[in-house]
């Protein structure tokens, strides 16, 4: 038993050590951690409020197929419909964040207007005059000193990152540095959620203005819709422009054949032979038939039209959009509290460690002496 407790002892000894260092250097810790502090309240208070504005939706969309009605009728012209189906015209949602974050979609939100010292600028201006008056001694360290090099990047590549105009190239994206810096905050500010098990589809939109999140978010959200809608109906889209085409083209051979056997009756008017009678008979024949095509397929284009209103997808909007009055960031107590316990842990560590570096620092001034 002796054994054991002698063999505890120095661990007893230790622990007493540590907390007498502890205790000797409360008052370096104290002032590390009320330094830091204060280093939290600035930090906070220098950054800028955030609000977030959301909204939440579910798609309800009605399928149907279209394809069983039209395939034999446009079997006469010899189109084959069968591809044309809208089973699988609809956008999944594991593929709405990819949406919302595509350039397209962000180029047409940078065109909605805002409001700014009482007149309507578009998003994207906004967005450029903010970033140009941010001036403050935060952002101007942070961009001449983390940002330096990509500064001097910015202007010794400026000319060569230049695009020439391409002859049929048009549709080809091309950013400038500065536009490419406003995509990617438009990005950073916009989240997606989906809950693919409820259906449900929840778009935030960050800002320090927010009226302005509460627009974006509403402008947003209607994109996206209108995206999905579009996507949606596509196929109905290309059946009812082939349909109509069909109905275009057939209307004017029956008012063609209507005009031929109207004018072959005025031309033989005092004529009633065998062979009269069958030129007659044909062209009333084909008129007819003419005529039948001409009516189914105005039923068609009909359909075609309903199929559509059937296919365009209906949200349900379970969060209404609403301008935000409490702010998301900064949490200033939570910066407060960070930085209290970094300053704690920082005195801590260094009571702990400044006798070991006092040592060693004697050791290596004596090695140095003697050689």
């Amino acid at each position: 038993m002796e054994k054991k407790n002698q063999g505890l002892e120095p661990n007893k000894i230790s622990s007493v050590e540590v907390l007498q260092k502890i205790w000797r250097s409360r008052i370096s810790i104290i002032i590390s951690s009320v330094l830091f502090a204060f280093l939290g309240i600035g930090s906070s208070l220098v950054k800028s409020n955030m609000y977030t504005a959301s909204t939440t939706f579910i798609l309800k969309g009605q399928s149907s197929s279209m394809g069983g009605n039209l395939n034999g009728l446009a079997s006469l012209a010899g189109i084959n419909l069968g591809g044309m189906s809208n089973s699988d015209s609809e956008i999944p949602l594991n593929l709405y964040p990819m949406l919302v974050q595509s350039n397209p979609y962000i180029e047409n939100l940078l065109k909605v207007e805002v409001p700014k010292e009482g007149v309507m600028i578009p998003f994207k201006g906004y967005l450029r005059d903010s970033t140009n008056n941010k001036t403050g001694v935060f952002e101007t360290f942070k961009k001449y000193s983390l940002g330096l090099p990509g500064l001097i990047k910015k202007k010794l590549f400026e000319k060569q990152n230049q695009v020439p105009e391409l002859n049929g190239a048009k549709s080809i994206m091309h950013l400038t540095p500065e536009e490419e810096t406003i995509y990617e905050t438009v990005k950073e500010l916009m989240t997606l959620y989906v809950d693919r098990d409820a259906g449900f589809v929840t778009l935030s939109v960050l800002s320090e203005n927010p009226e302005i999140a509460a627009i974006i978010v509403l402008n947003a959200r209607d994109l996206l819709q209108q995206e999905v809608i579009n996507f949606k109906i596509k196929n109905a889209r290309e059946i009812l422009a082939v349909t109509e085409e069909l109905y275009a083209e057939k209307k004017k051979v029956y008012e063609d054949l209507q005009d031929k056997l109207a004018a072959f009756r005025d031309q033989h008017q005092n004529i009633r032979s065998e062979l009269f009678i069958n030129k007659v008979s044909r062209l009333e024949s084909e008129l007819a038939i003419a005529n039948a095509i001409n009516q189914e397929l105005a039923k068609q284009v009909e359909q075609a039209r309903i199929q559509i209103s059937k296919d365009t997808p209906i949200f349900t909007i379970i969060d209404p959009v609403m301008i935000p009055n409490k702010r998301t960031s900064p949490k200033r107590t939570l910066i407060v509290l960070g930085f209290t316990f970094l300053g704690f842990f920082l005195g801590l560590s260094y009571s702990l460690i400044k006798d070991p570096l006092a040592i060693l620092r004697k050791q290596i001034e004596d090695i140095v002496k003697t050689a």
